[in-house]
């Protein structure tokens, strides 16, 4: 019976080790899952306004390319259009992420039981992440990005595919713009690096990548042409975004220094490779090789907001070679590494994921989370009583006032919570923040305000991103009557 189980899991291992990871964050899903301020409550918001007919970009100010939030809808139609649904959305993509990981570390010769071990104590303390930022076209952008590093590496060689190569760079610029971009740079410089003694075949390899790139692109972008979303497409997703980059590049905090990760990984690997007598891989400077030219672009990915969301989003990729290089030790040093090591740091490792569980869940329900009543579109998530008592307050602040055919605007980041619940869509004040409001949007919506009749305008003065319109608000504030407060806004009234 022993050896029948044994046998099963080692025939199964891919579908266990999806359990696993599961299994070690089940409590971080489940405490990121409630209301609040968050990216994927923004996706949330946007995929389900498409949901209801919205258009992405003539009636609403999205920023990225639309892949996403295709998919997203049709997940919606398909299995409900509510917020649990779409939670699993996220949940499948951050386990595609981390099934690619492994399937790259296992064409690389990386025994699974190890690359699993690897991944649990070295990828996933970054990776994680991810469950905060829940669904999220950044995730999916680097689900496509690992499916194309996939697809170079072949059983004995690394080899790229005109047609492989110009669909998974099709996928990730249709997913987000600037990654899929940062995935051609880093594929063609590759590419000219692996055909560098055949000039032809780098001509003919590039060319044809680019073709079925632009081919595949075309087809979406007529799509959107058809529908009348061009011109709002090239001003949200290309030039307010290249005009918001130029203004506000950050650096949030000081876990930029993370990048330095993958530096000393290289730096290992060089010193592996000229001053120590190891039996590496077989293709170990041409690998190296190849995982450089995809790092150095996928750092990129932080730019212009140098935060710890988007840094650690940056080393996903790199920290696969990371593990490669791990490994590389491991093999040579299998006496201080044997199978029984292996099994303590497993189970070490799930016991202290169990524990870090139970935490996560203690805090969770100790701050008095609970399911919201609400069947759509909240089903599935989680609030504090002060939360729901917000979320009917300005909810029912707004329906009355609408009953006087008076208009409210929310002019705040939380403006989406109390909008998807009434089924509301004001556009460019359904998510106010700078870089999302195309070229010279601040300028824009101010006008807007100012032709304002009869409407009332809820404000705070902190911003958890940093990236409301001070320049506004003191507008605002200046020039109009401040009537009372609710919940933690305060209300501004134009006449």
């Amino acid at each position: 019976m022993k050896e029948k189980i044994k046998e099963h899991i080692k025939k199964h291992q891919v579908l266990y080790s999806a359990l696993l990871i599961l299994f070690c964050f089940f409590a971080q899903i489940f405490y990121y899952n409630r209301i609040e301020v968050t990216d994927e409550l923004f996706t949330f918001a946007n995929t389900y306004k498409l949901h209801n007919g919205i258009n992405l970009y003539s009636q609403n100010n999205i920023i990225d390319t639309p892949l996403f939030f295709w998919i997203g809808n049709l997940f919606l139609k398909v299995f409900g259009n509510n917020f649990f649904v779409y939670k699993i959305y996220g949940i499948i993509i951050f386990e595609v992420i981390f099934l690619l990981q492994l399937n790259i570390l296992r064409k690389l010769k990386v025994p699974t039981v190890r690359a699993i071990v690897y991944i649990l104590l070295i990828s996933l303390p970054f990776t994680k992440t991810l469950f905060g930022s829940g669904a999220n076209y950044n995730n999916l952008a680097i689900l496509f990005w690992l499916l194309g590093m996939n697809f170079i590496i072949k059983k004995d060689d690394l080899h790229v595919n005109i047609i492989e190569q110009g669909i998974a760079s099709a996928l990730i610029f249709a997913t987000k713009q600037n990654i899929g971009i940062y995935y051609l740079m880093g594929l063609t410089i590759f590419t000219i690096y692996n055909y560098r003694k055949e000039l032809k075949t780098v001509i003919k390899k590039l060319l044809g990548i680019y073709i079925v790139f632009l081919v595949i692109t075309g087809m979406w972008i007529g799509i959107l042409a058809m529908q009348g979303e061009l011109k709002d497409f090239i001003n949200y997703c290309f030039l307010g975004i290249g005009e918001f980059a130029t203004k506000h590049l950050k650096f949030q905090d000081f876990n930029i220094v993370l990048y330095a990760i993958p530096i000393i990984a290289f730096i290992i690997a060089w010193f592996m490779k000229k001053k120590c007598n190891l039996e590496l891989n077989d293709n170990f400077t041409k690998i190296s090789v190849f995982f450089a030219c995809f790092t150095f672009t996928s750092l990129l990915i932080g730019y212009p907001i140098f935060n710890i969301y988007h840094i650690k989003l940056a080393l996903i990729v790199p920290i696969v070679y990371c593990i490669y290089i791990a490994e590389q030790f491991v093999a040579n040093a299998k006496e201080l590494f044997g199978l029984s090591i292996i099994k303590k740091i497993i189970i070490g490792y799930i016991s202290i994921a169990l524990i870090v569980n139970i935490v996560y869940l203690g805090i969770t329900l100790s701050r008095g989370f609970y399911e919201i009543n609400y069947k759509e579109p909240y089903f599935g998530m989680f609030a504090t009583k002060e939360m729901q008592e917000k979320i009917n307050e300005v909810t029912n602040f707004v329906k009355l006032k609408e009953k006087n055919n008076q208009k409210v605007i929310i002019f705040s980041e939380e403006s989406n919570i109390y909008q998807t619940l009434l089924n509301k869509n004001y556009q460019d004040f359904d998510l106010p923040l700078l870089g999302n409001w195309g070229h010279k949007g601040e300028e824009r919506v101010l006008n807007k305000i100012k032709n304002m009749k009869d409407t009332f305008i809820l404000l705070k003065d902190k911003s958890l991103t940093e990236q409301e319109s001070n320049k506004i608000k003191d507008y605002i504030k200046g020039n109009y009557s401040k009537t009372g407060e609710i919940a933690d806004f305060q209300i501004y009234y134009i006449k």
